[in-house]
């Protein structure tokens, strides 16, 4: 009578098995997580770089109108419109910044007649600045005695978010040349630089990030805005 033997797997074939199937799921496990944070570091640069064009048109938009006036320009309304003009350096054109700890020339203030009532009141006034403290850009929201670029955070809310965009620096420079037939050209260059951290829902420290960092994402948008908003005599 034949007699078979059932033998099963030994100690060591099971230890090999182990072993090989470890292997096969960690290099599965890697290329998951892998993707997972490419696509991750994807999502924050593409909303870095939203963040960054939707506040520039923001701000954009709103500087191009400085000195706008509400009503047709004739010679009797010289001394209203001294009080609009945009200019280089005046009361009504003013590069600054929040504190020591700002850049510098990354804060502005200027007007324009938004409702056309030919007065000049508080909101006619506008403005906006970079926060070191916060890494946002802010927007003055006509307070009354808050129109400065150290003005109270109240009156200064947030127009971009640290955790999307931690911005790095803001710079407003304000030219004017001449141009066809004696008519001013001027123009306000923009320049911003912002920064998100990839891997880390903290934006600490990022305003001294190292954009060499496979960690770190760096953008800079330079945008030339031209003014043409005075009156031609």
């Amino acid at each position: 009578m034949l007699i078979t033997r059932n033998r099963g797997f030994t100690l060591i074939e099971l230890l090999v098995s182990l072993v090989l199937g470890l292997v096969v799921v960690g290099g599965v496990m890697g290329v998951f997580v892998s993707s997972y944070q490419a696509n991750s570091q994807n999502i924050k640069a593409i909303r870095l770089n939203e963040e960054m064009r939707a506040v520039v048109a923001l701000m954009t938009r709103d500087i191009r109108r400085a000195g706008t006036r509400g009503f047709d320009w004739t010679t009797t309304n010289v001394s209203w419109y001294s009080t609009y003009q945009f200019g280089t350096t005046g009361t009504n054109w003013v590069v600054s910044r929040y504190d020591n700890t700002a850049p510098v020339d990354s804060c502005v203030l200027f007007t324009y007649d938004i409702n056309g009532d030919d007065t000049l009141d508080d909101g006619d006034r506008f403005g906006y600045r970079l926060n070191p403290g916060t890494g946002a850009i802010e927007a003055y929201n006509h307070v009354a005695g808050q129109w400065v670029c150290n003005g109270s955070n109240a009156a200064w809310p947030q127009v971009t978010d640290p955790e999307i965009a931690w911005i790095r620096s803001l710079a407003f420079t304000a030219t004017t040349e001449p141009g066809v037939a004696g008519i001013l050209v001027r123009t306000v260059v923009l320049n911003l630089r912002a920064a998100t951290h990839t891997r880390s829902t903290d934006p600490s420290n990022l305003s001294a990030a190292d954009c060499s960092n496979i960690d770190v994402v760096c953008r800079q948008i330079e945008e030339t805005i031209r003014v043409r908003n005075d009156p031609v005599l």
